[in-house]
């Protein structure tokens, strides 16, 4: 697996998720293999085995040259497909096409209704963007990643590679708003309650960024479908996962923030104070909002704030949170292009966001093909 090792400037991370692959029970692991001295892969048989949770592609088993995952996401919608990767010797031949169609034959084995098949790429990473083209999928949403650090020790290189990193603002002074109460302690700014569902179904459903960002939000880099449900916010509100600004007379949703705030301490607590059986089931995406490789993270899956104003508010707010809790020591943020409406002041989100310590880490493209 060393063609894993060094995919981007910065290394892999396949090496860190594979024993969590391997194991998932909603999903699987798919490994290509081939012969080491056939190299038209295009003419070899392939199949699958019947070993779960592992999936392959396979000839003569003596040399893995591709790996990817699948995973059936929360209420069976859709597959999300990830962690494509091939031996550099051998792409170019199929194995890539091979890998998709085989997850998702994967997916609709799990359940025939899966509508769809999707995925995200880099925008910088044009092989994979266009293997996803050529493969029927098409882009539906632009995203783009932000991380902001609380303390000075997180900047430094990774495998060598320089990296910079900003750090949050560590005082109300330093945060750029000119009415500091809506930073902190605002009744316009703050975690939803149930009283508010209507208000947010009514916010998103005419919400052209909502719209642009492909009506999702995203789960340990996994982008699911957000269903404008009663039920579907009433569960986000109930896990304080929902932020929200309110207009000044403190009726409707002016702007939103959906977060994933929650630590593995936090969620293991959860599980243990639990009387319901069935809420003891670790269920895969709740593992995956406490993913190791985001813990000690504040994390903002969805951003919504049509005005200047509104973003400020909720960054404020947002900034202060993180800034307050000693579990966490940095904001990931993931945002979809903001659309401004119509005869409101435009601004740049990227300006804004740097401004209150959060800096642009990387724009990705989502990817969805009906199956």
């Amino acid at each position: 697996m060393e063609f894993c090792n060094n995919t981007f400037r910065w290394g892999d991370y396949i090496n860190e998720v594979w024993d969590t692959w391997y194991s998932d029970r909603n999903g699987a692991l798919m490994v290509a293999e081939i012969k080491s001295n056939n190299i038209g892969v295009n003419h070899t048989k392939s199949s699958m085995t019947a070993a779960a949770p592992e999936h392959r592609i396979t000839s003569i088993i003596t040399q893995v040259v591709g790996v990817s995952h699948a995973y059936v996401c929360p209420k069976r919608k859709e597959v999300w497909l990830e962690g494509i990767r091939v031996n550099p010797k051998y792409r170019r031949t199929g194995i890539a096409s091979q890998l998709l169609d085989q997850m998702i034959k994967y997916g609709k084995g799990i359940d025939s209704n899966i509508g769809e098949a999707t995925a995200i790429a880099a925008q910088t990473n044009a092989i994979s963007r266009s293997m996803l083209v050529k493969n029927d999928f098409q882009e539906r949403a632009k995203w783009t990643y932000y991380t902001g650090y609380k303390e000075n020790d997180h900047q430094g290189n990774r495998d060598g590679v320089p990296i910079r990193k900003y750090i949050l603002p560590n005082n109300q002074g330093e945060v750029p708003n000119d009415n500091a109460s809506s930073c902190s302690g605002n009744t316009g700014v703050s975690f939803a309650t149930a009283n508010d569902i209507d208000n947010i179904i009514s916010f998103l459903s005419r919400s052209r960024t909502f719209i642009s960002s492909g009506k999702r939000y995203v789960q340990s880099w996994k982008w699911y479908e957000l269903d404008l449900e009663h039920s579907s916010i009433s569960a986000l509100i109930a896990c304080k996962k929902i932020i929200i600004v309110r207009t000044r007379n403190i009726q409707e949703v002016e702007g939103l923030a959906i977060t994933n705030n929650r630590t593995r301490e936090n969620y293991q607590t959860e599980q243990l104070q639990s009387g319901n059986q069935r809420r003891k089931q670790v269920t895969s995406e709740e593992a995956d909002s406490v993913n190791r490789a985001d813990e000690g993270s504040f994390q903002i899956v969805y951003l919504d704030a049509p005005t200047l104003t509104s973003l400020e508010n909720l960054l404020g707010f947002i900034v202060n949170w993180a800034i307050s809790s000693s579990k966490f020591d940095r904001i990931q943020l993931f945002t979809p292009n903001q659309i401004h409406p119509e005869k409101s002041d435009f601004y740049d989100t990227q300006d804004v966001l740097a401004k209150f310590g959060i800096s642009r880490s990387e724009c990705f493209l989502l990817y969805v093909r009906s199956i």
